[in-house]
């Protein structure tokens, strides 16, 4: 009789045994995936911050040098007057509609056509068309994309349009014009659809004809086009404006 009890004990001992360190492998296992999405959404949010953070510091340094020549910098406050708007890179648009992204967001309702898309580089594109579930970015190696920028600089206007390769180039720059390898290009504000300041790209070479009015210069994007997996869409605070 001692004998089967002290057998049963030892069952007992050995269920239970298994049966706690079963509860430790499934509550570790549920840790894990709790802390990998607890990460995606610190991560996502760092994104957000290191984006706006970006945008501010560009317009702060665009408003310094101007600043040294008006001098008025303490006399002027800057501030972002967009909300960014986190979406994913889904994939590519039809290349018979438009050279750009398809961009999913649960925030879709809140996507208006034209506006700009940018990461903490720099400028993207903008939203040409929102459809059922998903946004289309243009993005600036379309062959029918078009920025007004300023060489940040000397602040000279010009406009940055695809070279037809993996480049841009800088338009309408007079050979009179003094323009450096290394000049930063930001948008300038002239339109209704990019905000001033966006960084654009960086004029990498330049050649003068005295036989042609302007310089032709090429400009290395901002960004990266192949590595892009979340970009922001910026929505003006008070925008009316229509979705499609």
């Amino acid at each position: 009789m001692l004998m089967m009890l002290s057998s049963d004990s030892k069952l007992v001992e050995g269920i239970r045994s298994a049966a706690l360190e079963s509860f430790g492998v499934g509550f570790d296992a549920y840790h894990s995936l709790t802390s990998y999405f607890n990460l995606r959404e610190i991560n996502s949010h760092l994104q957000l911050q290191n984006t706006r953070l970006a945008y501010e510091n560009s317009q702060l340094q665009d408003a310094l040098l101007e600043n040294r020549r008006l001098r008025r910098l303490l006399q002027l406050k800057y501030d972002v007057e967009y909300d960014l708007i986190p979406a994913k890179v889904v994939g590519f648009s039809p290349h018979d509609f438009v050279s750009g992204l398809l961009l999913s967001s649960g925030d879709l309702e809140k996507f208006h056509k034209n506006s700009a898309v940018m990461v903490a580089d720099g400028l993207v594109g903008k939203i040409v068309k929102i459809t059922g579930s998903h946004a289309i970015c243009q993005i600036l190696m379309d062959p029918n994309s078009r920025v007004s920028v300023r060489i940040q600089r000397n602040r000279e206007l010009g406009i940055v349009s695809w070279d037809g390769g993996n480049q841009l180039q800088l338009d309408h720059i007079p050979n009179t014009i003094s323009v450096q390898e290394g000049d930063v290009l930001l948008t300038s504000g002239f339109s209704q659809i990019y905000p001033p300041g966006i960084k654009v790209g960086v004029i990498t070479k330049f050649r003068k004809n005295d036989e042609e009015l302007f310089q032709e210069i090429t400009v290395r994007p901002a960004v990266n086009f192949n590595r892009l997996e979340e970009v922001f869409v910026l929505e003006s605070r008070e925008t009316d404006a229509p979705r499609d």
